[in-house]
């Protein structure tokens, strides 16, 4: 079953770390079968101000499993997780699709 990691994020500094962690995430995902499907601010906030202030990365996943194998990994938790480190609030979720 499809799975999704969904992130909204206020990020409140883009330093050098971010912008290679940014680049080395998303090369990460792709090797672990994940696809970014949203990665950035809404275009338009239809109701409520989250999504005025967030940007918001959803991510697809073949599984709940190929998901958790990413985020779990020593790679992302290690390695790249710190390079984010203090740039601002990161809300992730991970979800069953349909």
């Amino acid at each position: 079953m499809t799975a999704y990691i969904v992130v909204a994020a206020r990020l409140d500094k883009r330093t050098e770390g971010f912008i290679e962690y940014s680049k080395r995430a998303g090369e990460l995902t792709s090797r672990c079968g994940g696809e970014y499907i949203v990665r950035g601010p809404a275009e338009t906030v239809l109701e409520g101000d989250m999504w005025s202030q967030r940007p918001c990365v959803i991510s697809r996943w073949p599984s709940l499993e190929a998901a958790k194998a990413f985020w779990n990994s020593e790679e992302y938790q290690e390695v790249l997780k710190p390079l984010r480190a203090n740039t601002g609030l990161y809300d992730v979720g991970l979800f069953e699709g349909s």
